[in-house]
């Protein structure tokens, strides 16, 4: 089986991120820390991946203008709580690259203005503290992100729940075993409304 793009995204965007969790062995989960900025985001992107100093934005700031449709920025900002990387304006700016979200390991600001937006951005913290705009950084090598490994061009989905990384070479198999999944658990969900499974 040989999926375009379009359907790889349009069948991911079916399936909730535990099921892709599930499907992938538990594996490919990035930590719980890294939450949405907003209630009920959602998104399915390939990844443009970014290195970055702590508290250092520079870099960012060189990758936007390359964004395109369906891309995904995702971050590793070493962790780093203390300075925000990203706040409204970067968003936005990325949002109108055809961007469809940030995953930041590091910290974001200006989450109701985010949120107001409707662009998805998951962190790992908020502070209204700003960056440093220094270096170093590096674009389009493989990054950890809450204990995952991004390459450029792995595939991710994030809902409220968080955010799975899938490897390309195996998105197709993981969409068919997650659909497979989430028809599964719909059953179940009906058996127990009809009273079927002993509750």
């Amino acid at each position: 089986m040989v999926l375009s793009e379009s359907d790889v995204r349009m069948r991911l965007a079916s399936v909730a991120v535990s099921q892709v969790g599930d499907v992938m062995d538990r594996l490919g989960l990035v930590d719980s820390a890294i939450t949405p900025a907003w209630k009920g985001a959602r998104f399915v992107g390939r990844a443009v991946t970014v290195l970055t100093a702590a508290g250092d934005n520079k870099v960012i700031h060189d990758v936007i203008p390359t964004l395109t449709d369906g891309d995904v920025l995702v971050i590793n900002g070493q962790g780093a709580t203390s300075r925000a990387l990203i706040g409204e304006l970067m968003a936005e700016r990325g949002q109108r690259k055809g961007c469809v979200a940030y995953v930041i390991d590091g910290a974001i600001r200006d989450v109701d203005e985010i949120g107001e937006l409707r662009f998805p951005v998951y962190a790992r913290a908020v502070t209204p503290a700003g960056p440093y705009r220094n270096g170093p950084g590096k674009i389009g090598v493989p990054v950890a992100i809450g204990g995952v490994v991004v390459a450029p061009g792995d595939w991710l989905v994030g809902d409220s729940d968080g955010v799975a990384v899938i490897p390309q070479a195996d998105v197709e198999s993981v969409i068919v075993d997650a659909e497979r999944k989430r028809e599964k658990e719909s059953q179940q969900q009906l058996d127990i409304r009809a009273g079927l499974v002993d509750v």
